[in-house]
């Protein structure tokens, strides 16, 4: 199909965007969607960019709705870059969001805590990064200091490790889900036996 390559692009980039949907089934949704539209793209010649803007929203669509099945059938919370971003913007340096926010000890729970819980999430990934990371983030969202582009690169990488390290702990606890043999659970050979 023509539309292939184009698609896997697409498909590539948005993956990048959205943790844990992958790039070939967005790919397929795309090419899916130029399948069921075969009359309206056979019948007109678009520029690439109209066709890249087109796939885009048919990929943002997708995986959209696979995050939020996946956060409403397991519970967990998926974060993406762009949420990361708004987080360090609109709260993290914010001392007022801090002062009237309750401590992990105080019991909150997940459902319950919302942007909370995200700062406490955030705060520990935060601290666990280089120092030249964690500089350059407060730079930019505590300071509000313009970047280099040489900075401009070390912050998406920083909030690309932030997300990485706040999602890791969703992986790791699906792998342990998938592993898991407690009651009703238990295969044969699973013990050795």
């Amino acid at each position: 199909m023509k539309y292939t390559k184009l698609a896997e692009g697409v498909a590539r980039r948005i993956a990048d965007e959205y943790p844990g949907i992958d790039a070939d089934d967005i790919q397929q949704e795309i090419l899916l969607h130029v399948t069921e539209k075969r009359a309206h793209y056979e019948g007109s010649e678009y520029p690439e960019g109209t066709l890249r803007k087109n796939f885009r929203k048919v990929a943002v669509s997708y995986a959209g709705r696979e995050r939020y099945a996946f956060i409403y059938h397991s519970a967990e919370y998926v974060y993406t870059s762009s949420e990361v971003r708004q987080l360090f913007e609109k709260a993290f340096f914010q001392p007022e969001m801090w002062e009237k926010a309750p401590t992990m000890d105080d019991g909150v729970s997940v459902a319950a805590g919302g942007i909370v819980v995200a700062l406490w999430d955030l705060d520990r990934a935060y601290s666990l990064l280089p120092v030249l990371d964690a500089a350059v983030i407060a730079k930019r969202y505590e300071h509000g200091e313009a970047l280099s582009s040489a900075e401009t690169m070390r912050l998406s990488r920083a909030i690309d490790k932030i997300t990485r390290t706040l999602n890791n702990g969703v992986v790791k606890r699906q792998n342990e889900a998938r592993t898991y043999v407690g009651p009703g659970l238990r295969r044969i050979g699973a013990t050795g036996e």
